[in-house]
C-alpha cells in the first residue's frame, strides 16, 4: 500500500507528458507541408524559367508589355505604383522587423523577438543568393518608367520581402486581434502583398514568374520559421483554443502594451478644442505674415534681401557642400518621417504602457502637414528664381518652409517624449537634437534653391508653435491622473 501512492505521484506527471511528442510530431508534418506547398512551386517555376518553356516565356513577355504601355501613359498611376512597390522593399522591411523585435525585446517577449529577428534575417540572405543563382536578365520594355533595378530578375525581391514581412507582423498580431476581426486583417494583409507584387509587374522591373516564384519562397520561408518557432514553444498542457494563431503562443506571453491608467487625451474633448483654436490662430498669423512678406514687402528691403541670399548660395555651391546640403535635408523629408515617426511611437508605446505618446507623435506629424499645406495653398508663393537643386516640388508652395517646419516638430517631439517620460537632469540633453537639427535643415533648404530665407524661418515658426501646443495639450508623463504638471510643455518652452 504504501508503494501505490509513490508510484501514483510519479505516474500523474508522466500522463501529461506523452503528448509533447504527438503534437510535436503534427507540428513537424504541418510545418514540412506548408514548407513543401511554397518550396515545390518555386523550384517548379525556376525549372520551366532555366529551360525557357515557351508558354510561360510569351506570357511573361506579354504581360510587361502591355502593362509597361498602359502605366507609360500616366505619370501620377506611376508615383502612386512607386509609393506602394516600396511597402515591398528592404527599406519597409529593415524598419518593420527592427520596430517589432525592438517592440517585444521591451516588453520582455524573447522568443517572438528571435521569431521576427530570424525571420528577417533569413529573408535578407535568401533574396541575393537566389537572384545571384539563377541569375535572370530583367525585363526590356519599351517606354522605362523607372529606373531598372542592377541586380536579377528572379525571383522578385520585393514579392519575397512583403509575404515574409507583413506575414511575419501580421501573426504577432494576430492574438491582439479580436477573434472575428482576425481573417480581415488576414485579408487585408493578403491583400496589400498581392498588390506589391502586381506593382513590380506594372512598372516593367518583373516578369509574371518572377513574381510567382517570390511570393512562393517567401511562404516557404515563413512557414520554416513558423514550424521551428512553434517547435520551440515549451509545451503547455492547457492549450486554448486560439483561432487563427499559427505560432501557438501561450496567452501569457502574447505581445502588447504595459496596462496603464493614463488617459489618452488629458483634459478629452477640451484637449482637442485646444489644439484646434492653436491651429486656428497659427494659420491666420502664418496666413498673414506670408501675405505680408509676398504682397506688400516683396520690393523693400527685406524681399531684397530673399533674393540676394537666394543668389548668394547659389554662388557657393560646390560638390562637397551640395552633398552635405542634400543629406541634411533628406533628415526632414517624407521617408525620415516616416521612419522616425514610427520609431517614436513604437518604442514609446512599448516603454510607456501607454497610447498618448503614440497619440502625441500622430498628432504633431499630421498637424504640421495639415498647417503646411493649407498655409502654402493660401499664400502661394513662387519659390527662387534660381538654378535649384530639387525634383518635383511644387512651385506655388514655398511659403512656409515644409522641411523646416517638420524640423522642428518631428525633433522637437522626439526632445518631449524623453524629457517628459524620462528620469534624472541628463535627459534634457536631448534638446540639443531640434536645436541643432532644426538650423541645419532649413539652411540647406535656402543652399538647395527651394526656399527664401523668409520661407525657413516661417517654417521653424510653424514647427516651434505647433510642437509646444501638442506638449502642452498633452502633458506628456504628467502619470495617470494627470496632476502633476506638464513637464514636456515646460521643457519645450524652455527650448
Amino acid at each position: 500500500m504504501s508503494g501505490r501512492p509513490g508510484t501514483s505521484s510519479r505516474s500523474s506527471p508522466a500522463r501529461g507528458r506523452p503528448r509533447a511528442p504527438g503534437r510535436f510530431g503534427v507540428r513537424a508534418v504541418l510545418g514540412l507541408v506548408a514548407l513543401l506547398v511554397g518550396a515545390v512551386p518555386f523550384l517548379a517555376l525556376w525549372l520551366l524559367v532555366q529551360q525557357n518553356w515557351s508558354p510561360l516565356a510569351a506570357l511573361d513577355g506579354d504581360v510587361a508589355a502591355d502593362l509597361n504601355e498602359v502605366v507609360s501613359r500616366s505619370p501620377l498611376l506611376v508615383s502612386v505604383l512607386r509609393g506602394i512597390t516600396d511597402l515591398g522593399g528592404a527599406g519597409a522591411s529593415v524598419l518593420v522587423t527592427t520596430l517589432v523585435t525592438v517592440f517585444l525585446l521591451i516588453r520582455q517577449h524573447r522568443r517572438l523577438a528571435a521569431f521576427v529577428a530570424v525571420s528577417g534575417i533569413g529573408l535578407a540572405v535568401l533574396v541575393p543568393l537566389t537572384k545571384f543563382i539563377a541569375d535572370r536578365a530583367r525585363p526590356v520594355v519599351a517606354d522605362p518608367v523607372v529606373d531598372t533595378p542592377s541586380n536579377a530578375s528572379f525571383p522578385s525581391g520585393h514579392a519575397m520581402t512583403a509575404v515574409v514581412t507583413w506575414g511575419v507582423l501580421a501573426l504577432v498580431v494576430l492574438p491582439l486581434v479580436r477573434r472575428r476581426l482576425r481573417p480581415w486583417l488576414i485579408a487585408g494583409l493578403a491583400l496589400l502583398v498581392l498588390v506589391i507584387g502586381s506593382t513590380r509587374l506594372a512598372l516593367g522591373v518583373h516578369f509574371v514568374s518572377d513574381v510567382l516564384a517570390g511570393w512562393a519562397l517567401g511562404l516557404a520561408w515563413l512557414a520554416m520559421t513558423t514550424g521551428a518557432f512553434r517547435g520551440w514553444q515549451p509545451d503547455r498542457r492547457q492549450h486554448p483554443d486560439e483561432p487563427l494563431d499559427p505560432l501557438d503562443v501561450d496567452p501569457a506571453e502574447v505581445p502588447g502594451p504595459a496596462p496603464s491608467h493614463e488617459r489618452v487625451l488629458p483634459a478629452g474633448r477640451t484637449t482637442v478644442l485646444r489644439l484646434a483654436g492653436v491651429a486656428a490662430a497659427l494659420f491666420a498669423v502664418l496666413v498673414g505674415l506670408g501675405l505680408l512678406v509676398t504682397r506688400v514687402l516683396d520690393d523693400t528691403a527685406l524681399g531684397r534681401v530673399d533674393r540676394s541670399a537666394a543668389a548668394w548660395f547659389v554662388d557657393q555651391r560646390t560638390d562637397t557642400l551640395t552633398s552635405l546640403a542634400e543629406t541634411v535635408g533628406t533628415l526632414s523629408g517624407t521617408r525620415a518621417v516616416i521612419a522616425i515617426g514610427l520609431t517614436l511611437a513604437v518604442v514609446s508605446l512599448a516603454v510607456v504602457g501607454s497610447w498618448r505618446p503614440v497619440v502625441f507623435v500622430l498628432v504633431t506629424i499630421v498637424g504640421e502637414v495639415l498647417l503646411y499645406f493649407v498655409v502654402g495653398l493660401v499664400v502661394g508663393r513662387v519659390r527662387p528664381d534660381v538654378v535649384d537643386l530639387t525634383e518635383g516640388l511644387p512651385t506655388g508652395a514655398a511659403w512656409p518652409s515644409g522641411h523646416a517646419g517638420m524640423a522642428v516638430a518631428l525633433y522637437g517631439a522626439l526632445a518631449a517624449l524623453v524629457i517628459g517620460y524620462g528620469h534624472g537632469p541628463g535627459r534634457w540633453a536631448v534638446l540639443a537634437v531640434p536645436v541643432l537639427l532644426a538650423p541645419a535643415i532649413a539652411v540647406s533648404r535656402v543652399y538647395v534653391a527651394a526656399h527664401f530665407p523668409t520661407d525657413v524661418a516661417a517654417g521653424l515658426l510653424l514647427g516651434t508653435v505647433w510642437v509646444l501646443a501638442c506638449a502642452w495639450a498633452f502633458r506628456l508623463g504628467a502619470g495617470p491622473g494627470d496632476r502633476q504638471p506638464a513637464v514636456a510643455g515646460r521643457a519645450a518652452v524652455a527650448a
